[in-house]
C-alpha cells in the first residue's frame, strides 16, 4: 500500500486515506510523511472551531509543507473551501485527509473533490500480512496454482475467523479480545455514527447485532423493518451509516446484464468476521464443535469474502467481488469477475469436498463456456483438482503459498 499511496501524491492534490478505526490509517501517514508535514486532527476542540471559523487559514496554515488532517469526517465543512483551495493551486500532494468514515456520504460535504483527490481504503489486516507472506489469490488460481499445495487444520482456521484482522487484538486473550470488539463498535455506534447522520442508536445497535448473527444473508429491508419495528426507508438510512463507518458491507448479485445486478438483493456481512463472532456471542469453543457447525458456514464465508478484499488492493488481477443466484435457486457463493472471464467460488465450513458441492459450479461452467475460468471449492482440509476447470483447496491457500 505505502508504494501505491506514495505514486498517488505525486499525481494528486488530495490523498484520501479511508478506513475503519483502528485500521493504522495515521501509521500509513506517518510512513508517508516527507520531512516537516504539518499534522493536525479533527479529533481536537481547538483545531476543528479553527477549521470551521477560518478554513481557508487553515488550509493554508501549512504554507509550502503538507497538510494532513486526520478524521475530516468530524469537519465536512473543509469540503468545499478544500476544492477552493486545490482549484487555486493544484500542486500535486498538497493535502492528506484521512477519515473513519466514508468522505462521499457526510453531511454538510457539498463536493465530492472529483477530480482533486484520489483515496485509498484500509482494511483491518489480511491474514497474508498477518502472516508476511506475500499472496495473491487470484491472480495464482487463475495461473493454474497447484490446488493440493495446502492443507490446513479446521482448528486453526476457526482461531483465525474469531481473530480477524484488527491488529489491536491480535496478541489478546480470548476474553478481552471480546470486550475490545464489542467496546469498539459501541463506541462508533453511540458516538461516531452522530458525524455522519442522525440515527437511533438502540435502532442502530440492533440492526448491527442482527447482521452479526447472519453473516452473508440476503438484505430484505421488510422483514428488517418489521424485526426493528422502523419504516424501511429508515433501516435503509440506518444500514448505510453502518456502511459509513466501514462496520458493514454488501456484496451485489452477479448477472451479465448489468441493470439487473442493481435490483437484484445484495448479502450483507460485516467488514471483519472477529466482529461479527464477537457481537453474536460466539467463541472458538462453539465454532469447532458439532453443535457450532450451523454457525460457522456463514462466518466462515464472511471470513472469504473480506480477505479477498483485503487482497484486491494488491492483487495483479482486477477483479471485483458479487454473489450469484439464479432464478431456479441455484446459487454460487462467490464469483471473481475478471476482465477475461469469471472465477466462481464456493465456500464450505466441511474438511473435504463432496460431488455435491460443485454442482451449481458445473451448471455455471456449462452456461457460460469459455468465460468460465474456473470453480473452486474452498474447504477447512486439503484440496485436489476436480474436473474440468473444477478444484477444491484449502482456506489457507489465501494466505499459504500455492508453489
Amino acid at each position: 500500500m505505502d508504494p501505491w499511496a506514495r505514486e498517488v501524491l505525486g499525481a494528486s492534490p488530495i490523498l484520501v486515506v479511508e478506513g475503519a478505526r483502528q485500521v493504522g490509517k495515521s501509521t500509513l501517514v506517518r510512513v508517508l510523511a516527507d520531512g516537516p508535514d504539518v499534522f493536525t486532527t479533527m479529533d481536537d476542540d481547538l483545531t476543528r472551531a479553527f477549521a470551521r471559523d477560518d478554513p481557508v487559514g487553515f488550509l493554508r496554515s501549512a504554507g509550502e509543507r503538507r497538510l494532513v488532517v486526520d478524521e475530516i469526517q468530524r469537519c465536512p465543512e473543509l469540503i468545499l473551501p478544500l476544492k477552493a483551495e486545490v482549484d487555486r493551486d493544484r500542486r500535486a500532494g498538497r493535502f492528506i485527509l484521512t477519515g473513519s468514515a466514508n468522505v462521499l456520504r457526510l453531511p454538510n460535504a457539498e463536493d465530492s473533490l472529483a477530480g482533486r483527490a484520489m483515496t485509498i481504503r484500509l482494511h483491518p489486516f489480511a491474514q497474508a500480512e498477518l502472516s508476511r507472506r506475500p499472496s495473491d489469490w487470484v491472480t495464482s488460481v487463475l495461473a493454474g496454482a497447484n490446488p493440493s499445495a495446502v492443507a490446513s487444520e479446521r482448528v486453526d482456521i476457526v482461531e483465525r475467523v474469531v481473530k480477524g484482522g484488527y491488529p489491536a487484538v491480535q496478541g489478546l486473550s480470548p476474553k478481552l479480545r471480546v470486550a475490545w470488539l464489542r467496546d469498539y463498535a459501541n463506541r462508533l455506534v453511540e458516538r461516531d455514527a452522530a458525524d455522519i447522520a442522525p440515527a437511533q442508536v438502540p435502532a442502530l445497535r440492533h440492526l448491527l447485532a442482527m447482521m452479526s448473527a447472519a453473516p452473508m444473508a440476503e438484505l430484505v429491508f421488510e422483514r428488517l423493518a418489521q424485526e426493528l419495528g422502523l419504516a424501511r426507508a429508515t433501516v435503509q438510512r440506518h444500514l448505510e451509516i453502518l456502511e459509513a463507518l466501514f462496520l458493514v458491507e454488501r456484496l451485489p448479485s452477479w448477472s451479465r446484464n448489468l441493470t439487473k445486478r442493481q435490483v437484484q438483493r445484495r448479502k450483507a456481512f460485516l467488514t471483519d468476521s472477529a466482529l461479527a463472532v464477537a457481537l453474536s456471542g460466539m467463541s472458538a469453543e462453539h465454532l469447532n464443535s458439532p453443535r457450532g457447525s450451523d454457525h460457522f458456514g456463514p462466518l466462515l464465508e464472511n471470513f472469504v469474502v473480506s480477505e479477498l478484499l483485503r487482497q484486491q488492493g494488491w492483487s495483479a488481477t482486477d477483479f471485483t467481488l458479487s454473489h450469484y443466484r439464479d432464478r431456479h435457486g441455484a446459487e454460487v457463493d462467490l464469483i471473481v469477475e475478471t476482465p477475461h472471464g469469471v472465477l466462481a467460488v464456493e465456500v464450505k465450513a466441511s474438511t473435504t469436498a463432496r460431488p455435491v458441492h460443485f454442482k451449481h459450479l458445473i451448471a455455471l461452467r456449462d452456461r457460460l463456456g469459455g468465460e468460465f475460468l474456473g470453480g473452486v471449492v474452498l474447504t477447512t482440509g486439503s484440496g485436489q483438482r476436480a474436473g474440468d476447470r473444477l478444484a477444491a483447496m484449502s482456506v489457507a491457500s489465501l494466505w499459504e503459498p500455492l508453489g
